[in-house]
Formats: C-alpha cells, structure tokens, sequence
C-alpha cells in the first residue's frame, strides 16, 4: 500500500493513542482559530497482547496499534507523524522530591528559567529497571515560609519546590514506545493514565479542593490525588471489569465470553434496586440446557468484586498519606463505572461524595465520545494541547544535549504547572 502523506501543520493536529487491556482508542483533533478542540479522526479496534494495562506481545499488540491509528487517519487522506500515548499498569509508582536554589537575577526576582531549573534540580534518582515519565512541580515555597503555585516575579533569598516523580517499569517503557514507532509513529510524550483522565473529567473545582480520581479500566483501575490545583500522587491496581466478569464466568461455570455478554447486558452494582424476581435466561453452551438464574443472584460475584476493589481504592489513598477522603471526594471514570446502580453502590461502600466522570470541555464530540470509557484518550488530547498552548514542557537537565539524547530519554516530561 502506498505510504500515506505526512501532515506538518505547525502542531495544530493533534493524536492521542489510549492502549488498554480491551481496546486501543486513537482519536486526532485540530485546534481551530478560537482554541477549540475538533475531533477529525477516530479509530477503535480490539486490544490485543495488553494485560492488566501492560504490554505482554509486542507483536499482537502493535497489530492493534496499527490497526486503530490506520482507522483514526483515513478520512484525513494523511497522518499526524506523533501522539501522546497513554501509559499504566501496577508497574506506576511515584516519590515527592525537592530542590531550592537561589534567584539569579541581582535583585532577587524569580525568573522563569530560575523556575526551570529548580525543576531540573529536582529531577530525581533512577531507581534500577525504572524510566522517569513525569516530574510535575506541585509546590513552590519562598523563604522558607510563603507556599504558592507559580513564583515567577515574586522577590525571594531562596526558592525550593517540592515536585512528584512518576516512574514506569523500563521495560514497559521501552515496548509501549516502540509499538508506536513501529506504526510509524513518533512518541511525544508518555501520560501517566489517571493524569490523562482528570483532565477530561475534573472541573478546576474540584481539583483545587482536593479530590480522588479513579479510572476502572477493563485490566486496572488507575488512582490519582489531586490538591490544590496539580496532581499529588498516582498509582494503578491490577485490577478491572474483565475480574468482574472472570468472577461471573467461575460463578455460573460459564465461558468468559458468555459471562462478558451477560455482564453487559444485565449487570448492575445495585440489583436490589431492581424487581427482585427479575429472571434472566443463560446460553447454553457443550449440550447444557439453557437455565434461569435470579438476576441479583447473576449480580452478585460482580458487586462482591466491586466492594473489594473499592476497599484497595481506600488502601492506595491511605498509602498516599490521606487520613480522610478530600472536599471534592471521588470521581470515577472509565468502562467499568458505566454499569447501572455504580454510583450508587460506590457511594454507600465508600462513605463520601461519588459522581461518576464523562469527557467535559469537548465540543461537538458524538455521544460515544461522551462515554467514560473514552475519558483517558480525550484527556490525553486535552493534556497534549494544554503542555503544547502553555510550552512549558522542558527535560531534565545532564551533561548531554537534549537533541543528543535517545528517544527513551526525550520523551520524559518535567511539566511546568501552574
């Protein structure tokens, strides 16, 4: 097949690719003259050789890759040569670090490259068998007393910045990065999956107050904290929808794929709220009849799995240093929250506010875009465009050239937020 034109459009088209454990999402945008954001492109296809939101086959998975982003690129007759590509899984880990320096300028005013390179100061140690994928500063304190978000122009003896180190297993790094050049794709950046998905669905509000954003996945579920206006802490649990449906499958002694359908169909975390005789009829499969099953009896495995999954969400926030759950409470997003009677249930298990998240601020998006399972691939074109708009993407700092160094190296993000 003849090779498709490239588009260099003074980065005004923009790709997000979102690998999960049952689908690969790319969608590509344009920036109009206002700002806006306009989905132009949109492919789907089922995920292959991804678990628990990492890569195990490179090879089945880059067939997925491929497919989805040949998809997204072919009402636009060319393609957009990079993406930003989503990146989780329970090899997510993070540390706070921190750095201070001392103004340059003579008479003490923060610059914004003294900003910078007290980021860089702050880039942290590698662990062994680990890749930085964001260092994101979350506080700035002047003179030891003042704390605030963004310094620059303030007069200070001093400056330190406490910053949050994301890692990633190397190894996944490497594979997530090379299945997307293999697509003939450069990498521009790596999103940490919970970062991605707060911002499609939080609102300023609730990010400033303090708030618990939780992505159910079909392979994990992705944690991030948000306080006073940034990210605090990220983390994933390998845990998803398809352990719902595995739990069904072993409760009925049914196949996983008859045990998906049924899910779908007739799964809600609140079945007391529905008729209590309510019936449903199961497949037969290897010459079983086909049986009736009470449907709360059906539900049950599947809410017993979420209450459990709810309980290590309370976990990963205790580990994060919170001794109550935040003003804003929490918001799920993701395929598994859109099960009828979550909120509900999630609300009651967890003792605190609960909305259940949807992309937000995208106009013109079709309905299935307005979807919870799309929420990370719309955020990471939210992100992309915000970093881009902002240019306050800067890599850290060492003895070699950024153009010098290789591609692993170059996609690491020291983002400046305000």
């Amino acid at each position: 097949m003849e090779e498709r034109k490239i588009i260099m459009l003074n980065d005004i088209y923009y790709t997000a690719i979102d690998i999960g454990t049952s689908k690969v999402c790319t969608v590509v945008a344009r920036v109009g003259p206002e700002g806006q954001l306009k989905i132009v492109g949109h492919g789907l296809a089922p995920s292959q050789g991804v678990k628990k939101g990492q890569i195990i086959n490179v090879d089945e998975a880059q067939e997925a890759i491929e497919a989805s982003i040949e998809e997204a690129h072919s009402s636009l007759g060319s393609r957009v040569p990079w993406a930003y590509v989503s990146i989780s899984g329970n090899h997510i880990t993070c540390t706070n670090t921190n750095a201070l320096l001392h103004p340059s300028d003579q008479n003490g005013q923060v610059s914004l490259e003294d900003v910078r390179t007290l980021t860089d100061m702050s880039y942290p140690e590698v662990p062994f068998g680990k890749e930085v994928i964001h260092v994101i500063p979350i506080n700035y304190v002047v003179d030891g007393y003042r704390s605030m978000r963004n310094p620059v122009g303030i007069h200070a003896g001093r400056l330190q910045v406490e910053s949050l180190a994301v890692f990633g297993d190397h190894d996944n790094v490497n594979e997530t990065t090379k299945v997307i050049q293999n697509s003939n794709v450069e990498v521009r950046s790596l999103v940490m999956g919970g970062l991605a998905s707060g911002e499609a669905v939080l609102t300023e509000s609730e990010k400033e107050l303090g708030v618990v954003l939780v992505d159910m996945g079909a392979g994990s579920t992705d944690v991030a904290i948000f306080k006073n206006g940034t990210v605090w802490y990220g983390a994933s649990i390998p845990v998803g929808g398809n352990q719902l449906t595995r739990d069904l499958s072993v409760a009925l002694g049914m196949p996983y794929y008859f045990a998906e359908e049924l899910k779908i169909k007739w799964g809600h975390a609140k079945p007391e709220a529905i008729d209590r005789e309510a019936e449903v009829l199961l497949p037969s499969f290897q010459g079983r009849q086909r049986r009736l099953i009470n449907r709360t009896a059906l539900c049950a495995p599947m809410v017993d799995r979420l209450r459990e999954t709810f309980g290590l969400i309370v976990v990963k926030t205790q580990q994060a240093g919170l001794h109550r759950i935040p003003a804003g409470g929490i918001v799920f997003t993701g395929g598994t929250s859109e099960m009828p009677g979550f909120q509900k249930l999630a609300s009651e298990a967890l003792g605190c506010p609960v909305r259940v998240g949807a992309p937000r601020n995208i106009p013109e998006i079709s309905i299935d875009h307005q979807r919870p399972s799309y929420s990370t691939v719309m955020g990471l074109l939210q992100w992309g465009i915000k970093q881009h708009s902002e240019r306050r993407v800067r890599p850290p700092m060492d003895k070699r050239s950024f153009s010098q160094k290789p591609l692993l190296e170059r996609i690491k993000q020291v983002i400046m937020v305000n």
